[in-house]
């Protein structure tokens, strides 16, 4: 409908039909005059202007961006809101938000393609209490491709060790040529610019990992990975990838166990507190017991008390291993095993009584046999006293 289109006017239904700027007259007709814009009025706003995806050079951290839409000056009195949606294109869920801005940024895969859509919002206030709002600007990014997707490196993994190192390895791409070999760069928030790997692993000449400098004011934030390739022959993949570095730490296993035994049943255990940077509160221990068969369970303690229902001649043994909990992190890898702590409970004393009974009727046999042979050897002892005194009283005689 045009400036010019004819419009009408029931003023006993006071039923307005208007678009745009029109409608936006009668708004401030009816205000100027004291009277209240009916149900039914419809009201219309425009999209965001200029809607795009842009690529700022930081491994998958994209800057989504607009401008106000047509007319906006004839809202003066309105509050506009943005509606933005995003994804990544194989997500089957949109990350919503309403800003006022005329941007956003966020981190994506960039491994994937990406999609966004927007729309305008005016506010209830100014229009009579109706939620209106714009049909939808759209935008798509796609990062330019390289190389066969079998280029691409394989099962990357990345460990944050005891939340003070990073390490990632990964494997060469499938069907690859020898002269090919990757590199590392990496961002996050804080960075003025992408930086590459300056510590790698090598095999055989070629990098297969990297072990990254100490990364200051890194956590709770997205960290930008791109490993590419180099090749004289033909074209490598790149590979994006993005995680918070608290969500793949692996700290350090308790180095003290002890098992303190009140009876053959009641059991006090306690292990230091792993060493390193990452508080206490922020623990979860998971404790192996061991005694006819094994068992698991969990605490955010550093000390546990168990109850023994098993005889109290059979050996108990545990071993802990610690991991970040979740109210420091949304995920975490578990450390190693501690070394295992063991209580052999009452079993020596059946082993004493074992040990203790041969011995005493060897000791026993012994003993007689050493008093036997004493009396015998006191025996003749007596003998030979009194041989020897006969002797001697035979030859006085012959004398």
């Amino acid at each position: 409908m045009h400036r010019g289109d004819f419009k009408t006017l029931n003023l006993g239904k006071m039923a307005f039909i208007c678009l745009d700027i029109e409608c936006l007259y009668i708004f401030l007709l009816c205000t100027a005059f004291g009277y209240t814009l009916p149900s039914n009025m419809e009201i219309k706003v425009n999209p965001p202007q200029d809607f795009e995806i842009v690529d700022p050079g930081y491994l998958g951290y994209l800057y989504l961006q607009w401008q106000p839409p047509l007319a906006v000056d004839n809202f003066k009195e309105c509050t506009i809101e943005y509606e933005l949606k995003y994804r990544n294109t194989d997500s089957e869920s949109w990350k919503t938000i309403v800003t006022k801005n005329l941007h956003y940024k966020d981190g994506f895969d960039l491994n994937k393609g990406v999609e966004a859509k927007i729309h305008t919002l005016l506010s209830r206030h100014c229009t009579n209490g109706s939620e209106v709002q714009s049909s939808f600007s759209e935008a798509t990014y796609w990062k330019p491709e390289q190389g066969s997707l079998e280029t691409k490196i394989q099962d990357m993994d990345c460990v944050y060790y005891n939340w003070q190192y990073l390490l990632c390895s990964w494997k060469p791409g499938i069907g690859v040529q020898f002269d090919t070999n990757y590199n590392l760069f990496y961002w996050y928030e804080g960075l003025d610019n992408v930086l590459q790997c300056v510590d790698y692993i090598k095999e055989n000449g070629k990098n297969i990992g990297c072990k990254f400098p100490n990364l200051e004011s890194s956590d709770y934030k997205d960290f930008f990975i791109c490993v590419n390739g180099s090749s004289e022959s033909k074209p490598v993949r790149s590979s994006y990838f993005i995680f918070q570095l608290q969500n793949i730490v692996k700290p350090l296993p308790p180095d003290y166990l002890s098992l303190t035994v009140k009876n053959s049943f009641d059991i006090d255990l306690k292990w230091s507190i792993p060493k390193g940077p990452i508080p206490s509160r922020c623990f979860i221990y998971e404790i192996l017991f061991t005694e006819d068969n094994s068992w698991m369970t969990n605490t955010v303690e550093n000390e546990m008390h168990i109850t023994r229902m098993l005889n109290e001649s059979q050996e108990f043994c545990f071993s802990v291993r610690s991991k970040v909990n979740i109210y420091c992190s949304d995920d975490g890898i578990w450390s190693e095993w501690s070394d295992e702590q063991c209580w052999e409970g009452d079993g020596w004393k059946e082993n004493l009584t074992f040990f203790m009974i041969p011995f005493g009727i060897v000791s026993l046999f012994v003993l007689l046999l050493t008093c036997l042979l004493l009396h015998k050897q006191k025996t003749l002892r007596k003998s030979i006293f009194h041989m020897k005194k006969e002797v001697f009283s035979h030859q006085e005689t012959l004398c």
